[in-house]
């Protein structure tokens, strides 16, 4: 800490809100910006070589902006960590600095008095005056103590501006990095168009470059979170290394250490059937872990993201499901006189391809003794609330930081192009955005799409003829 730092805990905090909230309306116009881009490219009246190369262009401007969206989001993420690391406490480097001063000044005055009355002891015939002189000193021995430790008050709090500011290093870079690609990639896209023609190569390095790391930013280029029948599809029609992986994680499990390949094939099978709160709280996992990939490999023995031939980036969501389905399934908790313990029941499901899926409760023991497990701490929290209250109580829960697992019976969804998508049954997703219309943005089956919590099947789940419509919120915090 210098002697002219300063730091308001209030006015950082504000700072910060405020720069979080802009990073969102640029990241709202961007989205409009996109949407327009699509929208003229997508004209039919419009015919013409020399459009047809425009839109080539246009589709890599909106690479451009996907990539500047991923970089508002990481900065929006680093502007909330800045907000919290500040804590309550103001620092102000002159006051600091004054008081460490006035307490070395103190403590040597001090001392000399110590030393002067010990010097009277010495030379002191009379007992009275000896015993007087020694208190004295001793006082003084005190004083100069007090002081040290007042010294080392305001030091700590020197140290713990210097600890702020060291465990900020870390922030805003990944948007810095992801900047400089995209200015190498507007170079790129203005320098192609000549002549009517659109030049550019789609092979070439600065996509994949701005793709991949936006992709390790945040959800984005494609990525739309995990989908239960992943593994299963990974295991039919993968290479022989993944069904390699997939049959040793299974076997590394001791409920499943002896299964066959057949026995692996209806495991997933079930999975399929019964794997959405997995796959809801695997994408809560990866959107937590996305930008600290290192620290994800070494608490769940597996990296996070995986490269395929063309060397395009993406997150292991179905390594990640199956393990997490594996080491939690049918798995309960049960308890005695002398405690509390874990309990397999390989009865709970309906048959060895299809499962009974997972509740609000289930899900709390599981997911939180997966984390704890690997030494990781998890805290969920089911949020009681009507239909009309869901999108403000998800708005408050993400302000805090926290994610949501939402669950439905009936499931009644719209895709990004307007169409319904309908079933019954229970079904859970993770929020992935909340639009300015009350709608809720949720990743699904690996894709995008909406709800509107005050839908009638939720909102009078009485007048329904599953007669146990719902619509219920659950808010998961990370310790």
């Amino acid at each position: 800490m210098k002697r002219s730092d300063y730091l308001s805990p209030v006015d950082m905090k504000n700072q910060c809100m405020s720069a979080a909230k802009r990073m969102a309306e640029d990241n709202k116009t961007l989205m409009i910006i996109s949407k327009s881009i699509d929208g003229f490219a997508g004209n039919p009246e419009i015919e013409s070589v020399s459009f047809e190369a425009l839109k080539r262009q246009l589709e890599d401007y909106n690479i451009v902006i996907e990539a500047m969206r991923a970089a508002n989001i990481a900065d929006t993420a680093d502007f909330k960590s800045l907000g919290s690391l500040v804590e309550n406490e103001v620092l102000d480097g002159e006051i600091i600095f004054s008081q460490m001063e006035n307490a070395l000044e103190m403590k040597e005055r001090y001392q000399s008095n110590e030393d002067l009355y010990r010097n009277k002891m010495k030379m002191a015939e009379d007992p009275f005056f000896y015993t007087y002189y020694q208190w004295k000193a001793v006082q003084y021995s005190y004083l100069a103590e007090n002081s040290q430790k007042l010294y080392e008050k305001w030091q700590e709090k020197s140290e713990k501006f210097d600890e702020i500011a060291a465990s900020t290093n870390h922030l805003f870079v990944d948007s810095e990095g992801i900047g400089m690609l995209i200015q190498k990639g507007m170079s790129v896209i203005v320098g192609a168009f000549q002549n009517g023609a659109y030049t550019s190569d789609y092979d070439s390095e600065w996509r994949r470059q701005i793709i991949n790391a936006g992709v390790h930013l945040t959800m984005c280029y494609g990525d739309k979170g995990g989908d239960q029948n992943g593994p299963y599809t990974l295991w039919e029609r993968g290479a022989d290394a993944d069904r390699e992986y997939i049959r040793d994680l299974i076997h590394s499990y001791e409920e499943y250490a002896e299964y066959s390949d057949e026995e692996i094939t209806q495991l997933l099978m079930k999975l399929n059937s019964e794997g959405c709160g997995y796959v809801a709280f695997a994408n809560i996992i990866v959107d937590e872990y996305r930008r600290k990939d290192e620290e994800f490999e070494k608490v769940f023995g597996f990296p996070l993201f995986r490269q395929n031939e063309n060397g395009n980036v993406y997150a292991d969501y179905d390594r990640l499901v199956l393990d997490l389905y594996c080491a939690s399934d049918n798995h309960n908790e049960s308890g005695n006189i002398w405690g509390k313990y874990d309990i397999y029941d390989a009865d709970e499901d309906i048959s060895v391809t299809s499962g009974r899926g997972t509740s609000q409760d289930d899900r709390i023991y599981r997911f939180e003794r997966y984390m704890r497990e690997h030494g990781e701490g998890l805290e969920i929290e089911n949020i009681v609330c009507s239909p009309d209250e869901v999108w403000q109580k998800c708005k408050e829960e993400t302000g805090k930081g926290n994610r949501i697992i939402i669950s439905t019976c009936p499931v009644r969804l719209e895709d990004t192009g307007g169409e319904p998508v309908q079933m019954d049954g229970g079904h859970a997703m993770t929020v992935t955005g909340l639009t300015e219309e009350g709608r809720i943005e949720v990743s699904s089956w690996g894709e995008k799409y909406f709800i509107t919590p005050e839908d009638s099947d939720y909102a009078a789940p009485e007048k329904n003829r599953t007669g146990d419509a719902y619509i219920k919120i659950q808010s998961v915090r990370f310790l």
